[in-house]
């Protein structure tokens, strides 16, 4: 392959600068006397995953006085001959940002903070930093409609994310961060250092990812039960490897899963308020069969109601429609 055939550019898949194949090249050339314009626009191929973008270089080169030739020879200025500097610019489509990897999985975050996260990172493709800082802003705003954080101001908002245990002291400081830039770029339209956003949009990835994405992985995995609603969907999940029509003590149905309960006031509360709603008819995959003796207390038996198990708004995570996959 020539090597005139190749040039740097940022991949946006690569997420840094790579070697690209030019695969197709159109120019477009305005002479004068004193000036040339010079447009090329190229298809390119990265060499290292193969990424297609369209790669618009724009170079302009203005004439110079004979007398101040001498000088420019002893400078490293970028030039075409001595008779002209070249002020070159370029361009990328789809655009992207330099050395930044995009947030994966973004199918599991709620859909309005989906939109502001990908419209944020829009704004710094275009270099509008000002408007970027606003939506990095927004999307704290929309991360605490969606958990339901009340506050009469975003600082209040922020402080009951942490004392909510979504984030932790030092996160809570950051967004903070956040808050400050978002602020000065709204009311008193001041755009922030190039550094300052990059970092803020670092913080803003690492809440969505903790929050939200790495959330939704973990609910894959077998984790301490911690609340009621959990134990419901756990107790659920263990009923599916059950044979219908049997008794079986709380613990049976639970199997090995029994784990992931903490033992103690937990548990038994977590068993009184099954009982309770299995009653009631709250509870509908499971209905009452008797009572044994065990040890010296009371324990109820359950039969599996097999076609309730798939009737219930809580096994909805199964098929959301958010669900990337």
């Amino acid at each position: 392959m020539k090597e005139e055939c190749i040039i740097k550019s940022d991949c946006r898949s690569c997420s840094r600068n790579t070697r690209h194949e030019i695969i197709s090249k159109v120019e477009d050339r305005d002479s004068e006397y004193w000036r040339i314009k010079l447009e090329t626009w190229s298809i390119i191929r990265c060499l290292g995953c193969h990424t297609y973008a369209f790669h618009r270089r724009f170079d302009e080169l203005d004439r110079i006085e004979d007398e101040i030739i001498e000088d420019l020879k002893e400078e490293s200025t970028e030039e075409d001959s001595f008779y002209y500097l070249n002020h070159v610019r370029t361009d990328i489509y789809p655009s992207v940002i330099k050395n930044h990897r995009t947030l994966t999985h973004t199918g599991s975050l709620p859909i309005l903070i989906k939109t502001i996260y990908e419209q944020t990172l829009k704004s710094l493709t275009q270099n509008a930093n000002v408007l970027a800082s606003i939506g990095l802003r927004a999307c704290i705003e929309s991360v605490c409609n969606h958990l339901e954080i009340s506050g009469r101001n975003l600082q209040q908002r922020i402080d009951a994310l942490f004392k909510n245990g979504h984030v932790s002291n030092g996160e809570k400081r950051r967004l903070h961060a956040i808050r400050f830039l978002g602020n000065d770029a709204a009311h008193e339209i001041k755009e922030p250092e190039y550094h300052d956003i990059r970092v803020a949009l670092d913080i803003i990835e690492h809440l969505l990812n903790n929050v939200f994405i790495l959330e939704r992985k973990a609910g894959y995995l077998n984790t301490v039960t911690e609340n009621y609603v959990d134990f419901i969907k756990l107790l659920k999940a263990c009923a599916h490897n059950h044979v219908p029509d049997k008794a079986f003590s709380l613990a049976e149905l639970l199997g090995k899963q029994i784990k992931l309960i903490p033992s103690g006031p937990s548990f038994d509360q977590f068993e009184l308020q099954l009982s309770q709603e299995v009653d009631s008819g709250v509870i509908k995959f499971l209905t009452k069969s008797s009572v044994e003796i065990g040890k010296g207390k009371k324990i109820s038996l359950y039969e599996i109601n097999e076609l309730q198990l798939y009737d219930d708004e809580d096994f909805d995570f199964i098929f959301d429609d958010e669900n990337p996959f």
